[in-house]
Formats: structure tokens, C-alpha cells, sequence
């Protein structure tokens, strides 16, 4: 009984993570997809041996998605109950006859964070108030005499100012690696390269908006 192993470390699967790059493929391939959401049944995708722009994205921690420019379907691939894979940092393999594939998978991610020094700053912001806002309602009653009485709503007020701020900026640098082997012999039929650079401004301390 064939085994899938994982290599590193597991934690939670934090967000969905799209990672852009090139696939190479030495033979033509045919790989299993569903035919809809929720279907039982797989169609083929044939991905004839070329180089093509690729994207791979985790859309949860137990799915994974390739999208290959030329090649009109999606292949979508459900990991087995037992995997879970960090999209950050981990090394995977995957049995193909675990998830319905002609092949196995053997994945390497990793991400490299590094973060600037703390920053002082001002910035933009806005904050909400209520004022309340009354008018009158006039009516005219069947005896001809005319009624008037005060109607008030509580309405919001949007004011814009400036805060001070203490905060840096994050960035994160993941770099992926995804072979498509032989089952039999473990030869490299496919190889997927792929990068994602984000940065984030991380806010440790703001004042009130004024």
C-alpha cells in the first residue's frame, strides 16, 4: 500500500495563495480534473509536451488548482484526507493513485519574511458619528384640518482627519517547486516553477483620528 509522506512541519492553512510561473513539460501529459463542481465524474486534459506561463494556487489547505495559458480546463486536485500542506513552507509528495492521477507529485515550498525597521508616521483616516435629524410631516385630515408633527432619524456623519502611526512593512518571498513523476521509475515528466512577492504595511500603534 502506497504511502504518501509530508516531509515538514503542518500548521493551519492561513490564505489562499496564487504562485505565477512557468510549467515545463518533457512528455505529453494527461491529467484528471472534474467535470463540474460536486461531479463524480473526471474528464481528461491533455497538456502536450511544451513550456507554458502557469499559475498554481492553494485554494485551501486539502485543494489545489493549476492553470496552464493555451490549455482551456482547469486541473483541480483534492489532496487525500491524510495531507494537509502548508502553502508557505513545506516539502509534499503525492501519490497519483491516492487522488485519481496518472502521476505523482513532489512539492517544495518555501517563503522568506523579512520586515523593515518600526516607522513613525501620520496618515489619512475617517470615523463616524450620528446626529439626529428631525423634519416635519404635514397631513390633511378628512375634517380639512392640517396636522403637523416631527419625524427624527438618528444619521450618519462621516468625518475626515489624521492620526499618528507606528508601524513597518513585511514582505514575503515564495518560491515553489512542483514535479510531476513517472509513478514507475520516478522520472521528471513535468516541472512547475513559481514565485509570489507580497508586502504588507503592518499598523502596531495609531492615535485617534482627528
Amino acid at each position: 500500500m502506497k504511502k504518501i509522506l509530508l516531509l515538514a512541519a503542518l500548521v493551519s492553512f492561513t490564505s489562499c495563495k496564487d504562485l505565477d510561473g512557468t510549467f515545463k513539460v518533457k512528455k505529453d501529459l494527461v491529467f484528471k480534473t472534474k467535470k463540474r463542481p460536486f461531479s463524480s465524474k473526471y474528464v481528461k486534459v491533455k497538456v502536450p509536451a511544451n513550456e507554458y506561463s502557469a499559475t498554481f494556487k492553494f485554494t485551501s489547505s486539502s485543494k489545489m488548482k493549476i492553470i496552464i495559458a493555451g490549455i482551456d480546463k482547469k486541473i483541480k486536485i483534492k489532496f487525500p484526507k491524510e495531507l494537509d500542506v502548508n502553502p508557505r513552507n513545506d516539502n509534499f509528495y503525492i501519490n497519483g493513485s491516492d487522488i485519481k492521477q496518472n502521476y505523482d507529485f513532489d512539492g517544495r515550498i518555501k517563503t522568506d519574511v523579512t520586515r523593515t525597521d518600526d516607522r513613525h508616521g501620520s496618515e489619512t483616516c475617517s470615523y463616524t458619528t450620528y446626529e439626529t435629524v428631525c423634519h416635519r410631516e404635514c397631513h390633511t385630515g378628512d375634517n380639512g384640518r392640517v396636522r403637523c408633527h416631527s419625524v427624527c432619524n438618528q444619521m450618519p456623519r462621516t468625518h475626515y482627519g489624521r492620526r499618528n502611526v507606528e508601524y513597518y512593512y513585511e514582505t514575503s518571498d515564495t518560491v515553489m517547486k512542483l514535479k510531476v513523476l513517472e509513478p514507475s521509475t520516478s522520472e521528471v515528466l513535468g516541472l512547475f516553477k513559481g514565485k509570489d512577492h507580497k508586502t504588507r504595511k503592518v499598523i502596531t500603534y495609531s492615535s485617534m483620528c482627528r
